[in-house]
This record gives C-alpha cells, structure tokens and sequence, in this order.
C-alpha cells in the first residue's frame, strides 16, 4: 500500500476514535452531573462532604472534550507535533482515570465512619427541634419518605426520646410505619454511588485506550520519507522539485557557402575540435559562453613615394 493511502486510512480511524472519545466524555458529563445532583440532595445529613468523586468525573468529561478538539483539529491538519502532544496527553489522561477508580473504591471503605457520625449528628439536632418533625420541607422528613426508612437505626430512636413518630415514617399506600433506619439505607447509597464513579472511571480509560495505537501509527507516518544511499547511509530526502539544469547546447560553425568566408558565431564554434572531456564541465555550469571580441583589421601603412625636382 501506497504511504499516501496509508495515511489517509489512518485518519480516518483517528477520526472515528476521537468521535468515540467525545461520546465517553458526553457520558462523564451526564453521569457524573446526575450523581452529584443525587448527592447534593442530602448531602447536608453528611456536612457538605465525598462530593469530590463526583467532580473528578465531571472534569474529566470536559478534560476528554478538549482533547477531542485538539486531535480532530491535529488529525485534520496532518500536524505530527500537535498529534504528538494529543497522544501524550491522552495518556496521561488514561492513568488518571485509572487512579481515580482505584481511589473512588478506597474511599468507598473510609467514609463509613464519618458518615455514620454526620449523620447521627445531624438525626439529634432534628429531634431536638421543636416543630421539625412536623414541618414536610425538613431533610429528614423528605430522607424518611424517599427512602422509606424511619429514626437514625430505627423508628426506635423516636420512641426511646419521648418524641412523636413524624407523618413521614408512616405508608399511607400499605398502611405501616417503616422500620429500617435511614443511617444504613443512606451509607449503603453513597458506597454505591462511589462504585459507579470508579466502573464509570475504569470503563472510560479501557474506551479510550482502543484506538491509541491508530494515532502513534499516525504520527510515524507522518514523517519525512528518507532515502536510502548507495553507500548505505540514510539521509533526508528533500521534497523539492529540483531545478532542472540548464545544459549549454554546443553550436556548430556557421559558414558562408556563397562567400567561403568562415563567420564566428558563438564560442562554441572555435572549441567544436577540442575533446569531449573538456567541456563536460562547462556543460553542466547553467551558464552561456561568451562570444570572442572581433579584433579589428590591421590596416599597412603605405608609405608614399618622396619625387624630387
């Protein structure tokens, strides 16, 4: 295969694989956005924390974005630095990813405990409260609903401080209290949403991996062709047209049949007898001879005659 048909075949899957990149990416965007939204909803319960997962998906939905316009833009072009730069930074995107999921599964081991202790926290300041077991807006109400659990471990915890059972614990459809704690349901959702951040992580680095080897393929093909010497050493062969030389025709003696006067034309006509060997270089020089100056004619001096008287 010809190297210019190579190279366009190249483009091409670079072209595809970056489109694959930017649907990665879009997915990011969306998926980390939703779980961060769902975190946000109760994320006061937990003091405003482990929301940092979630943000690490969304930029790097917008880091793949960036470097999908500047290899479409680097591919479209043919410019082998720029695809260079695209290839490392991908790269070094991929081992990224790669560290982010194995932090969102360690992560998902170390907030137990403050998790736990946030939101028991949080469960005693609402009880202790007056009105906000009833009013429907409180997040505990709204967590106890969603969630359809009842009391920090149990509906329990209502009844062991002397407090009435909010409306929120109560299933109107099944008529029943819920008796599972919302502390538990909440923990086991947040671990949850941390293995979702590190599959989306893990997934996303395996994805933009394929096609890589398209792109370091590219950029090898995108160099300078070189030309191989007889003597064995390679060198750079250059592109340029080179300029065609300029071969000095050699013109023959012009002569007068009528007269038998033999005319010099060019410089050429008094070295047509001379070997071949000598102007093989002035040949080859790109340059004109220059006619011989005519010299001028002698004219004797007649001396007149002295007559005397």
């Amino acid at each position: 295969m010809r190297l210019s048909a190579r190279i366009k075949c190249f483009r091409y899957l670079v072209y595809a694989y970056i489109v694959l990149i930017s649907i990665c990416g879009g997915a990011q965007l969306v998926i980390g956005a939703f779980l961060l939204w769902t975190h946000r909803q109760y994320s006061g319960l937990v003091n405003n924390q482990f929301w940092e997962p979630f943000g690490l998906i969304i930029a790097l939905g917008l880091v793949s974005q960036l470097l999908c316009y500047l290899g479409w833009t680097s591919t479209s072009k043919k410019h082998r630095c720029y695809l260079g730069t695209f290839c490392a930074f991908l790269v070094a995107l991929i081992v990224v990813q790669f560290l982010i999921s194995g932090w969102a599964v360690a992560a998902k081991h170390q907030l137990i405990t403050p998790a736990e202790l946030a939101i028991e926290s949080s469960f005693h300041q609402f009880i202790s409260t007056d009105g906000a077991s009833t009013d429907k807006t409180h997040i505990w109400n709204r967590l106890q609903r969603d969630y359809q659990c009842c009391g920090y471990s149990s509906i329990h915890d209502y009844s062991n401080r002397k407090r009435d059972i909010p409306t929120s614990c109560f299933d109107s459809i099944n008529n029943k209290l819920y008796n599972v704690g919302c502390m538990h349901l909440l923990v086991k959702g947040m671990e949850a949403n941390m293995i979702r951040v590190a599959i989306v992580a893990i997934v996303a680095a395996l994805i933009q991996s394929l096609g890589i080897f398209c792109v370091i393929q590219l950029v090898m093909l995108l160099k300078k062709p070189k030309m191989q010497l007889p003597n064995g050493d390679s060198r750079l062969h250059s592109m340029r047209k080179m300029r065609p030389r300029e071969m000095v025709p050699l013109s023959t003696t012009a002569t007068s049949s009528s007269s038998g006067i033999i005319l010099p034309t060019t410089a050429s006509s008094t070295m047509a007898t001379a070997p071949m060997g000598t102007f093989g270089h002035s040949s080859t020089s790109g340059t004109m001879a220059k006619p011989p100056i005519a010299q001028k004619p002698v004219v004797p001096k007649i001396e007149h005659p002295i007559i005397k008287h």
